[in-house]
């Protein structure tokens, strides 16, 4: 086996099939999971793929970030806006959808990365931390300085992000169909004019028929119908016309009277006409087309996370087991050493930024889509915070701790507002609880296992493999006991 991994490219083939692997099982396991499992699931995975470039930038190389969360905002801002302005992709010209406008999310965090690394390339310590804070504080802030573009406080809404588009505002969207009706002859359906005579005129109130216009069968109007008939005075005077006492040609049957339309003959509009109405659409599997009676939304947002989660997690990992991350690691524990040895300390520090950043704006891209929402609300100084505890939590210098920091974070307020049920807890005191759990369990993880979880039980297993039972001497170096009636001089 170690033989087969010496082989160019055994690597990328083996990382490439252990991220399938485990996308393939937990899709597995998401397909018998309940809509607010996978929303949980979804989160984490989100949550992880911004803690893949934390693990980068905080454990590998050795600095301090507390403006991750801000770098998401840039991507989902990108996301968003690309998204709901651009209906086609500049320069190839195919139709815009929701992978094209997270590519342009990834060339957000890029052009993010680049300036924020070389403002902070040559900072360290506390500097570098009021850089990145003063990044998380002010970026969210922007949308407020320009509203027309960014939404202000109230921020963009997007529609349910299906995978084939969908992303612009419903006011927005265009629909090319026709309006069809049924043709009063019984011949089939006819179209409203969209050209030439009539395609500018609208329905007068007097146009539409009441059911005081029917006379018995006859197609025409009955004498009833004129004015004089309507009363002026005593009962029903004072009554006006609902929108439904309203009759239009669709409810006039062929010979002129009244169609009698049951609401049990009016297909539902959230059911699909080619479901059987024998199997209830909760019942069928969920699937990720748009297309299929079983598509779940939620399904589908689980599916997108953990695919750009494991996308993520394959580069991450190519890169830290790569000379990239000897690199990094060369100039986190010296970079005298590292400059001697002809690695520049600058340009590590600005590619870690850059990677950082890359994956906060793809995490930022699905979190928008997850949210179906992009505002400064979204993007506070506790996420950039949230991220940092959970990379401390699950171990600096792991992508596996990452992942297990990603569960805290989603997990730990869901203990806590189970927790407040049926307590009388406060509302406030529910909300940032978990806030005063995650300092405690940092200020635990500091004093106890510095390397948090995943370090610890590296370092516990690795003290293990190096205990050694205690073995008896050979004979011969053991030395001869002295003589009987011999005593020291």
């Amino acid at each position: 086996m170690s033989n087969l991994m010496r082989l160019p490219g055994a690597r990328l083939v083996a990382h490439a099939a252990f991220f399938l692997a485990t996308f393939l099982v937990l899709m597995w396991f998401m397909g018998g999971a309940d809509p607010l499992t996978m929303s949980n699931v979804a989160l984490a995975a989100m949550y992880a793929t911004a803690m893949f470039g934390m693990v980068i930038l905080v454990g590998l190389s050795g600095q301090v970030s507390l403006g991750n969360g801000a770098l998401m905002a840039v991507g989902a801002y990108t996301f968003a806006l690309v998204s709901m302005n651009w209906t086609t992709v500049p320069i190839i010209g195919v139709a815009m959808n929701g992978w094209w406008a997270m590519g342009f999310a990834l060339v957000g965090g890029i052009v993010a990365g680049l300036v924020i690394g070389g403002l902070g390339a040559r900072l360290k310590g506390p500097y570098l931390a009021g850089l990145t804070l003063g990044i998380a504080v002010g970026i969210p802030a922007i949308a407020n300085r320009f509203p027309d573009l960014f939404g202000g406080e109230t921020g963009l809404l997007l529609t349910v992000p299906y995978p084939e588009g969908g992303y612009a505002p419903e006011a927005e969207q265009e629909f090319e169909e026709q309006p069809v009706v049924e043709s009063t002859d019984g011949t089939g359906t006819d179209t409203l004019p969209t050209e030439g005579e009539g395609a500018d005129e609208t329905l007068a109130p007097e146009d539409l028929l009441t059911v005081d216009d029917l006379g018995g069968t006859d197609a025409g109007a009955s004498d009833a119908a004129s004015p004089e008939a309507l009363p002026s005075e005593g009962e029903g005077a004072d009554e006006t016309l609902a929108p439904e006492d309203l009759l239009t040609v669709d409810d006039l049957a062929a010979d002129g009277s009244a169609i009698d339309a049951s609401p049990t003959d009016v297909p539902s509009a959230d059911v699909p006409v080619d479901v059987p109405a024998d199997i209830p659409v909760d019942t069928l599997p969920p699937s990720t087309d748009i297309n299929d009676p079983g598509f779940l939304i939620e399904y589908w947002q689980v599916s997108l996370a953990l695919i750009v989660a494991c996308l993520v997690g394959f580069v991450a990992l190519n890169l830290v087991r790569g000379r990239q991350g000897l690199v990094w690691r060369a100039v986190r524990d010296d970079p005298v050493a590292a400059a001697v040895s002809g690695i520049s300390p600058a340009w590590a520090k600005v590619s870690a930024f850059l990677i950082s950043s890359v994956f906060a704006a793809l995490a930022g891209g699905v979190f928008a889509q997850l949210l179906s929402y992009v505002g400064p609300g979204a993007f506070p100084l506790g996420l950039s915070l949230s991220l940092l505890v959970g990379v401390v939590l699950g171990g600096r210098s792991s992508l596996l701790g990452a992942v297990i920091g990603a569960l805290i974070i989603v997990w730990l307020p869901n203990v806590v507002r189970d927790l407040s049920d049926g307590r009388g807890w406060d509302e406030q005191v529910t909300n940032n609880m978990p806030n005063l759990l995650y300092g405690l369990l940092v200020v635990l993880v500091v004093l106890v296992a510095p390397g948090g979880i995943v370090g610890s039980i590296m370092a516990g297993v690795a003290k293990m493999r190096r205990t050694r039972p205690e073995v008896e001497p050979p004979a011969a170096a053991i030395p001869p006991a002295p003589a009987e009636g011999h005593t020291r001089g």
